[in-house]
C-alpha cells in the first residue's frame, strides 16, 4: 500500500472509536507529574518513514494544537493508542546527531499529552536532553558581541520575573505590573533615554517555535504597556529569544517540581540606552 493511502485510512481513522490504552501516565486535564514511558521495543509506527521526523516540523508543535494538525507534521502515534478519546500520544523518533558524532542519529522517545478538549497541553523527552536537538543554530547576529555604545551613552538594564507578569504559558499581561513609577518616569523622559529594547525570555517547556512565538508576544505586551503609560512606541524594540539564554538548568522528574525550578528563565528584560 502506497504512503498515501496509508496517510488516507489513517485520517479517516480520525472518526472511528480509539482502540487500546487511553493512556499510560497519570494525566489530569493534559499534564502529569510522572509522564510513564512505554517499552521502546514495543513501538509500531504504521509508516516506519515517521521514525525519522522533519526537525522543522516538530518545531512547530506547540500548546493548543489539535491531534490532526500534529498528525499532519509528524503522522500517528507509534504505539497505536489510537485517534478519538486517547488523552496520550508516544513516538519512538530517530533524530540527527551533530556532523562528527560516532552515531549518526540518537533514539528519543517524545510524548504528548491532551486535555479535557483533546487540545494538545503537555510535552515530554526521554532522554529530556532529545529537546535540545530541536534547538536551531544560533543566527550570526545572535553570535556576535553586542555593540558598545556610543562615548557619552550609557545602557541600563533590569530584569522582570514573567511570572510576575503573566500566568504560565500566556502572553496575557497581568494588571498589576510591578516596574517602579520612578523607572516610567524615566522611561517617559525624552532628555534622558534614546531607546528601549524589551527581551522576552521562556524556559525550554514546549517546542522551540512556540517559545519563540511566546517570548515576542510577552515583549510586545510589556511594550504595549509602556506606551499606553506614555512612552513614546517609536524608541521601543521587541526581541523574543525564547529558551536560547537560560539562567538555570533544571533536571527535575516532576513536572511541577521542574517548572518551579526553571523560574528564572521566565523574565523579561528592558534595556534602556541613554545619557
Amino acid at each position: 500500500m502506497s504512503y498515501t493511502k496509508i496517510a488516507l485510512v489513517v485520517a479517516l481513522g480520525v472518526a472511528l472509536p480509539a482502540c487500546g490504552t487511553t493512556t499510560l501516565s497519570r494525566v489530569s486535564n493534559g499534564t502529569t507529574d510522572q509522564p510513564v514511558w512505554p517499552p521502546v521495543d514495543k513501538a509500531r509506527p504504521l509508516v516506519q518513514v515517521t521514525t525519522y521526523p522533519s526537525l522543522a516540523a516538530l518545531r512547530k508543535i506547540h500548546p493548543g494544537m489539535t491531534k490532526l494538525e500534529i498528525y499532519q507534521l509528524i503522522g500517528h502515534p507509534h504505539y497505536r493508542e489510537g485517534m478519538v478519546g486517547v488523552r496520550e500520544w508516544d513516538f519512538l523518533f530517530k533524530l540527527p546527531q551533530p556532523m562528527g558524532t560516532a552515531d549518526q542519529y540518537t533514539p528519543c522517545q517524545y510524548k504528548i499529552l491532551f486535555d479535557d478538549q483533546m487540545l494538545a497541553r503537555e510535552f515530554h523527552w526521554q532522554p529530556e536532553t532529545c529537546s535540545e536537538i530541536l534547538t536551531p543554530p544560533p543566527a550570526v547576529a545572535d553570535t556576535l558581541p553586542a555593540p558598545s555604545p556610543p562615548p557619552g551613552e550609557k545602557i541600563e538594564a533590569f530584569e522582570v520575573s514573567s511570572d510576575l507578569l503573566f500566568d504560565f504559558d500566556s502572553a496575557r499581561l497581568k494588571t498589576d505590573v510591578p516596574i517602579d513609577p520612578e523607572v516610567l518616569a524615566k522611561l517617559r523622559s525624552a532628555t534622558q533615554v534614546d531607546a528601549i529594547r524589551v527581551i522576552g525570555h521562556t524556559d525550554r517547556l514546549g517546542s522551540v517555535a512556540h517559545n519563540r512565538d511566546l517570548a515576542l508576544r510577552r515583549a510586545q505586551a510589556v511594550k504595549n504597556y509602556l506606551v499606553s503609560k506614555g512612552v513614546p512606541a517609536e524608541i521601543i524594540e521587541v526581541q523574543g529569544r525564547g529558551s536560547t539564554e537560560p539562567k538555570v538548568t533544571c533536571n527535575d522528574r516532576a513536572r511541577a517540581a521542574l517548572i518551579a525550578c526553571l523560574a528564572p528563565n521566565r523574565r523579561v528584560r528592558i534595556e534602556i540606552r541613554g545619557h
